[in-house]
Formats: structure tokens, sequence, C-alpha cells
């Protein structure tokens, strides 16, 4: 005894009539201009999606006046008159926020060495603290920011 639906045989083509078929669209003629454009402008300074351009960070190295702050890197305390390095970060007209890094050679990598010689072309030209002015920890940093390759 056969249970359950019957069998339903369709064909192997399926169309539709005219009035439902899709309208297909002609093919673009290739268009190709008389003359090559021209070549692109170069562009200014970046404008943020605000309307303001863009500052670069400035980047600085001092003293650590607490034991509060933490490295951005290595997420180890910064020691009370440890040395430090701050970045100073735009985040728009008037609104900076300070970010700190330890002097550590691995906090002190390339790419935030490329970005402080991106803003003062050698790192004996980045702003120090008055306490550490001509200190020989000074001069570790520098050496650091300079080779940073080195210090892996």
């Amino acid at each position: 005894m056969y249970h359950g639906s019957t069998l339903i045989l369709l064909p192997d083509v399926c169309e539709l009539p005219a009035k439902l078929q899709r309208k297909r669209k002609a093919p673009m003629p290739a268009f190709e201009p008389a003359h090559a454009p021209a070549p692109p402008q170069p562009q200014p300074a970046p404008i943020s999606s605000k309307g303001f351009k863009q500052k670069k960070s400035t980047y600085r190295i001092s003293v650590a006046p607490s034991g509060r702050a933490r490295c951005r890197r290595c997420r180890a305390v910064i020691v009370k008159g440890e040395t430090r390095l701050e970045i100073s970060a735009f985040v728009k007209p008037g609104r900076y926020t300070l970010l700190l890094r330890c002097t550590a050679p691995v906090c002190i990598d390339a790419p935030l060495s490329a970005a402080i010689l991106s803003v003062y072309k050698s790192a004996n030209r980045v702003p120090v603290d008055a306490a550490l002015e001509g200190s020989a920890e000074v001069q570790r940093v520098v050496r650091a920011i300079n080779f940073p390759l080195l210090n892996a």
C-alpha cells in the first residue's frame, strides 16, 4: 500500500509569460575620452571629518612627578622620579591628550621613533625637562630614539 503525497513532474525549462519577464538593459557603449585626463593635484594637509586640520603630536623627555602613571606599551608603573617620554596627542583644536611611555629599550620601538623623528628631524631636538638637562639618562633615551632597532 502506498502512503504519502503524489509525485509531481515539472518541465525541464520554465518560462514566464512575456509580461512577467525582466527587461534586459542594453549594454553601455564603451566611451573613450579624446584626450588623457589631467594628473592628480597634490593634496593639502589632512583635514579631519570635523573640518579642521590635523596637527602632529609633540614629544618631551621628562621626570615622573608621581608614581601613578603607566606605560602605554608595557603597562608597567612609571615610578616617581623616573625618566619618561610624554606624548601630547592632538585631538581637536584646543584639546590634547597626554600619553606616557617609560624609557625601557623595548618601549621605544621603531614606530614611536619614526613619529618622533618626523616631528623633530633629530632626537637631539626633542624638548627635555630642566631637571634632566645634560644627564646620561637623556643621552641614552636620545640614542634609543635614533637607533630603535638596536633596542630590541
